[in-house]
């Protein structure tokens, strides 16, 4: 291990190409999580309306994840206003 350190550190261009390849496969493997993510999301919100479209009982934990989510939609709205706050131009005269 240590003499394919030592080779790649001693050959720059194969030290970059190697530090490419290893980039995309985190993409490709992050990528793949993500899909996994929004399956999993999708399913959950398939059950959610069929849940209301039988007149089910909606379960807390479906409850918690729209107040979880209606805060953190809240809290970026509030975020970014304020990053839009800092970053408008002064007004003219005050400077």
């Amino acid at each position: 291990m240590e003499k394919a350190v030592d080779y790649l550190v001693a050959h720059p261009v194969l030290f970059i190409m190697a530090v490419i390849v290893a980039i995309m496969i985190m993409l490709s493997f992050f990528r793949r999580v993500m899909r996994l993510f929004l399956v999993v999301a999708a399913m959950l919100v398939l059950y959610a309306a069929w849940l209301q479209l039988t007149g089910g009982p909606t379960h807390e934990i479906f409850q918690n994840l729209g107040h979880m989510l209606n805060n953190t939609i809240r809290f970026l709205g509030d975020l970014f206003g304020h990053l839009f706050a800092l970053l408008k131009f002064p007004k003219k005269g005050l400077v």
